[in-house]
């Protein structure tokens, strides 16, 4: 059951990493006004970081279906304990964000806390099943 839940949210992280990624590339000012940002406060400098971190969400998009798909429990369990802890340390920085506090910020926000709990909640299900 571990190894079900944990592939199950890998791949639905993955899609949605792709789909942030392709919108940070495509349209990073977008994104960052969606995010909080001012227009004025939107430099170049921003936008190439933007896109920068879509290349990491694209590179996490295309690896998480491969440990979903070829690594066994112990290598699942791993992956799943550094995504909760990233995704919890993603929403602090969300949280002390120097952004203004917009509907996309909350919904980032929420986004990322759901998908840690999803995490906590996978590996919660080794201990019930042995």
């Amino acid at each position: 059951m571990l190894i079900h839940r944990t592939a199950m949210i890998l791949r639905i992280a993955a899609t949605l990493s792709f789909f942030a990624s392709l919108g940070l590339l495509v349209k990073p000012a977008t994104v960052a006004i969606f995010l909080g940002f001012n227009e004025a406060s939107i430099s170049a400098e921003l936008l190439w970081l933007l896109r920068a971190l879509a290349l990491v969400l694209l590179a996490i998009s295309f690896m998480a279906p491969l440990i979903a798909s070829f690594a066994g429990e112990r290598g699942l369990r791993q992956c799943a304990s550094a995504m909760a802890v990233t995704s919890l340390l993603g929403a602090g920085l969300i949280v002390i964000s120097p952004t203004e506090w917009v509907i996309g910020k909350f919904a980032l926000l929420a986004l990322i806390l759901v998908f840690a709990m999803a995490y906590l909640f996978a590996l919660r299900g080794r201990r019930r099943n042995r």
